[in-house]
């Protein structure tokens, strides 16, 4: 009886500190999936939450976030929302609702967006640094909600033949309301974007909102908006496209004296599922169903894309920006560097340019810098590392891809969220 009473004590004992252990480290995983997601590292908080249970009831607002930054909006709309019908934590659920919201306007339903964003305002404190910016968002949104949402046919997979600008940038072939034009492919751009004189020229007229949008160079532009209801691209047929309409004079570069005239953003990129761009400018939609290799090395933060980079052993997000004619990196990119990459740094005035106006920092230079991107290398020279990192929700980043590296080719799979480098 003495036996049996110690052996019950033994087991109690042994289930009690299984129970602390597993709680430990339920917390310890939650703790680290909060991490990840503040730092916004959602590679990392995919990969664990895979290791830790995408199912599990606990991680459900952490599998929806991933869920929306990985393509799977329809999915990640529908935890988000099941997450938000219970109780929580303000912090998550403004965070929550702004994930909503970058879904639901994915899909085009812009009300909806705007909706979900008057929520998110609601949990944003009066004097909180991102208020304003969410705001205009809000505004934007609401100047959207009678348009439909964008829809693409595709017809037989075709050849389309881009063309390099004085930018650096790839010029493709578009058709709208029977015009032609030559307009950028530019990963770059949230929102597609023409002049006012090509606007015009096409018979697109612009109808005005209280909202702004910032360019390149962080000057704020009053949005006025269009709408195409055909658009031809490739074997691609796309419609109810929003265009943001600028001054001719905002889209003017000046030190190269070039008239920008149009911009294919990344509404449109991305509708086009499987896209590749040649050395030589050959342009592929590619509308067969392709498995990806590998995990996924891109995910979507609202309409700008961002990919898994490495140099070394290291990990880093860049915002990949097909408009941009050259790479350049922030501060967060040093701690990177071997020490004799910092040794050979040297400063210089530097000069960006885009929709706005331009700038000129004064910047590091590093004369060559190698990345990888999924296994393929590639190396870059004369790579700025400018003096400040982005500001509020962009802070996580280490720096922008341009075209200098992407020359040798490029494909961009948003069914399998994979960037390669030909």
């Amino acid at each position: 009886m003495e036996y049996g009473l110690e052996h019950c004590m033994q087991t109690a004992i042994r289930s009690f500190l299984g129970l602390i252990c597993f709680l430990s480290l339920a917390t310890a995983d939650v703790t680290q999936l909060s991490q990840f997601q503040v730092k916004s590292q959602f590679f990392r908080l995919r990969e664990a939450l895979q290791r830790s249970g995408w199912n599990d009831s606990r991680n459900l607002f952490y599998r929806a976030l991933v869920e929306s930054r990985f393509g799977q909006e329809t999915a990640a709309i529908a935890d988000l929302r099941k997450f938000l019908s219970g109780p929580g934590d303000p912090v998550q659920q403004r965070a929550a609702y702004e994930e909503l919201a970058s879904a639901l306007m994915r899909v085009g339903r812009y009300g909806d967006s705007a909706h979900a964003l008057t929520q998110a305002l609601r949990l944003t404190p009066p004097g909180d640094a991102d208020r304003a910016a969410t705001q205009n968002s809000h505004a934007v949104y609401e100047s959207f909600v009678d348009v439909p949402p964008q829809t693409v046919e595709f017809g037989n997979d075709v050849s389309t033949q881009a063309s390099l600008d004085p930018l650096g940038s790839w010029d493709v072939p578009v058709q709208v309301n029977g015009r032609q034009g030559e307009w950028i492919f530019d990963t770059g751009a949230n929102l597609s974007t023409l002049s006012e004189s090509e606007a015009a020229r096409i018979g697109l007229k612009p109808h005005e909102t209280g909202a702004y949008v910032n360019g390149s160079t962080g000057k704020k532009n009053p949005l006025r908006f269009a709408v195409a209801h055909d658009l031809l691209f490739g074997n691609a047929h796309l419609h109810n496209v929003i265009f943001l309409i600028l001054s001719d004079q905002a889209l003017y570069i000046g030190p190269l004296k070039y008239q920008i005239r149009g911009i294919l953003g990344l509404p449109v990129l991305r509708a086009l599922g499987r896209v590749r761009m040649s050395a030589k400018g050959d342009l592929r939609i590619e509308t067969k169903a392709m498995g990806g290799a590998g995990p996924p090395n891109l995910f979507l933060d609202g309409w700008e894309l961002i990919a898994e980079v490495r140099h070394g052993d290291h990990r880093l997000q860049m915002f990949v920006d097909t408009g941009a004619n050259a790479s350049f990196v922030y501060p967060s990119f040093r701690d990177c560097l071997t020490a004799n990459e910092i040794a050979k740094l040297e400063r210089k005035q530097d000069e960006i340019g885009g929709a706005g106006g331009t700038m000129s920092p004064m910047t590091e230079v590093a004369p060559t810098l190698s990345l990888a991107i999924l296994g393929r290398s590639v190396e870059l020279n004369d790579i700025s590392l400018l003096p400040e990192q982005p500001k509020g929700n962009r802070s996580y980043r280490d720096g922008v891809l341009g075209m200098d590296a992407l020359h040798d080719g490029f494909t961009l799979d948003f069914r399998n969220m994979q960037f390669r480098l030909d």
